[in-house]
């Protein structure tokens, strides 16, 4: 047998009308008004003193209220319903025998909702509750609606930073001694996007260096990316020659087509690094160019010149070469390094990025993303920031 679960607000909140005078012949009078009204809840205390605390008990939709009271100040009561958390926002309808327009000033200064002079029409009186109790009903049912999507907001985010030191465990350590030697940094956004990165030997003298960045932000892409890099990290390529980047590019386009993957492709930068030689040859797939830096500070940009990955199937991957020299430094790096919104400006440009590099070429990592956080005036990122560096030490 099937159950239907009843979200919050699918819940219809009942109209619940609590009167408080001392006088029961008021008492009986408004009851008797509401008395067509049959789906309403009415409720009378004829006690001020307990009249916040049965408020509190009942949760009512409206408090229709008396302002001359033995014992008691109405005023104060109306201070006091609006000193409690749990009544401040409940409508209050004052129903006095004063018409005086101070007394009126002071009750709606101290929160009342409406004043009524005692007894008004039937038809008024009904009128009024109605349309404070919905007024009310529907505030409650919309701050219903906004706890539940801060609540869900707030598992997405726990969920989002989860996924974020997921990714973080699964990067590889910084190479400190041998003739090659790699950082990194990796600052997630609050959205978390798709980037992932690696390097690995492949022999003795032979290192994998990659970096790739996966379309949309969220769990989806981040999980793709760490996929891809399992597969580059474990050579999970049937056929292919982890040591030839134009065959991993075309075996992951075979692998990852974007129609098995929720539309999701990915950017690519892969590269190999003979250590005994130093020529390093590289694929792309549409990544951002890697940055070549020579002892002597010059630049030269390693262009991807294919598609991304997974974009469409049969695409060639060409392979290219270049001879790093000793003591020169590779830079990989994701678009969120460079693709940044500069208050009252423009976003920043890939051309701009490669400008301050140039001018700059022995900053370390840490002061390229000083650099970036100053263009864009904010320590927060929208994007992933990869940034991933190889020295050459021959």
């Amino acid at each position: 047998m099937s159950q239907t679960v009843l979200k919050p607000s699918m819940i219809a909140l009942p109209t619940v009308i609590l009167l408080v005078d001392d006088q029961p012949i008021i008492g009986a009078a408004v009851k008797k008004i509401l008395a067509g009204q049959t789906e309403w809840q009415f409720h009378f205390c004829a006690e001020p003193s307990q009249a916040v605390e049965q408020a509190v008990a009942l949760k009512p939709t409206v408090i229709l209220q008396d302002l001359v009271m033995p014992g008691i100040d109405g005023l104060d009561l109306v201070r006091a319903y609006r000193e409690r958390p749990e009544l401040k926002d409940v409508p209050l309808v004052v129903l006095s025998s004063k018409e005086e327009a101070e007394t009126k000033a002071k009750a709606f200064a101290l929160g009342a909702n409406d004043y009524l002079v005692k007894l008004p029409d039937p038809v008024e009186m009904i009128a009024r509750l109605r349309h404070h109790s919905e007024g009310y009903k529907a505030l409650r049912e919309r701050n219903a609606a906004f706890a539940a999507l801060a609540k869900s907001e707030q598992h997405l985010q726990n969920e989002v930073r989860r996924a974020a030191e997921y990714v973080r465990s699964l990067l590889p350590p910084p190479l400190t001694d041998g003739p090659a030697r790699a950082d990194w940094r990796f600052v997630p956004s609050e959205s978390l996007g798709g980037d992932a990165f690696g390097y690995h030997w492949l022999d003795e003298r032979r290192l994998a260096i990659y970096l790739l960045d996966v379309c949309g932000h969220g769990v989806g892409p981040a999980l793709l990316g760490v996929s891809a890099m399992n597969v580059i990290h474990s050579g999970a390529l049937p056929g292919r020659d982890m040591g030839e980047p134009g065959a991993v590019m075309e075996g992951l386009n075979e692998l990852f087509p974007m129609e098995r993957h929720n539309e999701m492709f990915f950017t690519l930068w892969y590269g190999i690094l003979d250590v005994q030689t130093g020529s390093l040859r590289w694929s792309g797939g549409a990544h951002p160019p890697a940055v070549l830096i020579a002892p002597d500070g010059s630049l030269t940009r390693l262009d991807s010149q294919g598609l991304m990955i997974g974009a469409a199937a049969g695409v060639p991957y060409d392979t290219d070469e270049i001879i790093m020299q000793p003591g020169s430094r590779l830079l990989l790096y994701s678009d969120g390094i460079y693709e940044l919104q500069q208050p009252g400006g423009p976003m920043a440009t890939l051309d701009e990025y490669l400008h301050a590099v140039a001018a700059r070429p022995n900053q370390d990592l840490d002061e390229m993303l000083a650099h970036a956080r100053t263009v864009q005036a904010s320590d927060n990122f929208k994007d992933d920031v990869s940034v991933l560096e190889l020295r050459f030490q021959a």
